[in-house]
């Protein structure tokens, strides 16, 4: 990973894109949590592509994981769009952002023993979407736990909104009944 990342700074497009592609699924996860108004769903995606690119020049690998630096970045970086949405603007309060939710996704005080059970429980429900899932249930669950929605689900697998929600709603049910 760092030779790809080192390709990248050295503006690589090849490189670019497979690190994009990497952490695309993040970055549409964080935007979702976040909303501006007058903007869209589309504006928070490139603050966190943006976040991301920062990640990728200025990541020093002596000083942590690229990973970890990465979600930092992309969560700041959409963060501060959405400060400066809401204060450049003087927006009523219903637009704020609780900040105490955002401090429980960057702040992780997880014992190594709720680390090693959160482990264990996701390798079983990786086991379960792989034995007991159609293949439509897990492409959509996929997408799903990507932070697209129902209807970008639909367009991209070309699938009605009733039968992403039947398959959503049929994975949803088999993972809770083997989790008993």
């Amino acid at each position: 990973m760092d030779k790809i990342i080192e390709q990248a700074k050295c503006g690589n497009q090849l490189a670019i894109e497979q690190i994009s592609a990497q952490y695309k699924g993040l970055i549409r996860s964080y935007a979702n949590k976040f909303y501006l108004v007058g903007g869209d769903k589309e504006d928070l995606l490139q603050e966190g592509m943006l976040g991301l690119y920062f990640a990728v020049i200025n990541y020093d690998e002596e000083k942590g994981s690229f990973p970890a630096f990465v979600e930092l970045c992309v969560l700041r970086q959409i963060l501060d769009a959405v400060k400066r949405d809401n204060g450049a603007k003087n927006k009523p309060l219903y637009n704020y952002v609780d900040i105490d939710e955002v401090r429980n996704v960057i702040t992780d005080s997880s014992t190594p023993l709720e680390n090693l059970l959160r482990k264990e429980h996701a390798e079983r429900v990786a086991q379960i979407i792989e034995t007991k899932l159609t293949p439509t249930e897990k492409q959509v669950i996929k997408l799903f736990s990507e932070g697209y929605s129902y209807e970008d689900i639909s367009e991209k697998l070309g699938k009605s909104y009733k039968a992403v929600d039947g398959a959503l709603q049929r994975a949803r049910k088999k993972l809770l009944v083997t989790k008993e």
